[in-house]
């Protein structure tokens, strides 16, 4: 089969592979769309093991497909056409983690994949039989293939703002507009928030959060902190919603909370980075530090529900769609967004 390969940002190859085989419990699924993560283009993270089977982890994630053969053993609910969303991080729901409902932070989850070398930029994806358990979900035919891809990032927004609320009116700040700032944005809507507010250096991006229901927008060459509490009657963020995983939005997220505010760290700096943290500060405002990873399958489930239903508008998001042999252009759009560029799928079969 062809897979786009990864070796660097701007060198992404379509290469024939190995077609992967299907084994007993496993399901082999057609990929006819995939989306481009913004953790796909975090080259300081992939380059290290780039162009090598297996190196790249998840490399291309954010997808849906049409199931092509059931092993044996499968359950007999999922038949050979049928339109579905996988997932490539699935729970062992038996750890101590997954127990106290922490089914992200499990040591499974953060090591399964998809059972072939090179995720889901390529024709097709082999689930194992423990991603057919409980990371497959049938995409109802009211959804398109393309909108389906949101069903991963926006499960990843559910469980942050679960563990960060926005609801009961607070007040909140969301740092950075790209797609999961966005999606924070509409999540945050739906939730119940009240005042939202959104920073980003980009004019064009700055214009999408108003288009997706932002109250207000900061530039980030503004003191970002500053500005949110002079347009939200002098008080700090009840809620702190970091997406851009750069240091100086972390000191942005610290100096904007309000007493008893919380602060998600939806996204990660470099591990390499140290940002220092005023313990005094955050102590005398009690303000709680979360983070949130990935998603498991209830958020997906949600996920899937609001898209469905149209609580949450996917389909303006799309800008860019590309068949794979121009994987590199459209990792270059997300990398370095430009023309009004905001989410870039893939369509694997052209």
């Amino acid at each position: 089969m062809k897979a786009a390969v990864y070796y660097k940002n701007s060198d992404i190859r379509t290469e024939d592979v190995e077609d992967p085989t299907v084994g007993p419990g496993e399901i082999k699924v057609r990929i006819m769309a995939c989306g481009v993560c913004g953790s796909d283009v975090m080259e300081w993270y992939r380059i290290k093991r780039a162009g090598r089977p297996g190196g790249i982890g998840a490399f291309g994630h954010e997808c849906t497909g049409i199931i092509a053969e059931t092993g044996s053993n499968v359950d007999p609910k999922w038949k050979v056409g049928d339109r579905v969303v996988v997932t490539h991080h699935v729970p062992c729901n038996t750890c101590n983690a997954c127990i106290r409902g922490h089914t992200t932070a499990c040591d499974t989850l953060q090591k399964t994949k998809f059972k072939n070398a090179y995720g889901a930029f390529a024709e097709y994806v082999v689930l194992p039989a423990i991603n057919v358990d409980r990371g497959m979900l049938r995409l109802p035919g009211s959804v398109s293939f393309d909108a389906g891809t949101f069903v991963e990032p926006l499960g990843c927004v559910v469980r942050g703002q679960q563990l960060a609320p926005t609801s009961d009116g607070r007040s909140i700040l969301i740092i950075g507009a790209g797609i999961t700032g966005l999606l924070h944005v509409q999540a945050a809507r739906l939730n119940g928030a009240g005042f939202i507010a959104v920073s980003n250096p980009s004019p064009d991006r700055l214009k999408a959060a108003r288009k997706f229901g932002a109250d207000a927008t900061i530039s980030a060459t503004e003191d970002v902190p500053g500005r949110f509490k002079e347009l939200n009657g002098g008080r700090g963020a009840d809620t702190v919603i970091m997406t851009a995983p750069v240091p100086v939005c972390v000191k942005q997220s610290l100096d904007a909370v309000g007493p008893g505010g919380t602060i998600l760290f939806f996204a990660p700096t470099n591990p390499e980075i140290q940002s220092e943290i005023n313990l005094w500060s955050l102590w005398q405002k009690e303000v709680t530090i979360t983070h949130s990873y990935a998603a498991d399958l209830h958020n997906l489930t949600t996920a899937l529900k609001w898209i469905q239903y149209d609580r949450i508008n996917v389909a303006d998001m799309i800008t860019h769609v590309f068949p794979l042999k121009e994987t590199a252009e459209g990792f270059l759009l997300t990398a370095r967004h430009q023309d009004g560029s905001l989410k870039v799928i893939i369509h694997p079969q052209e």
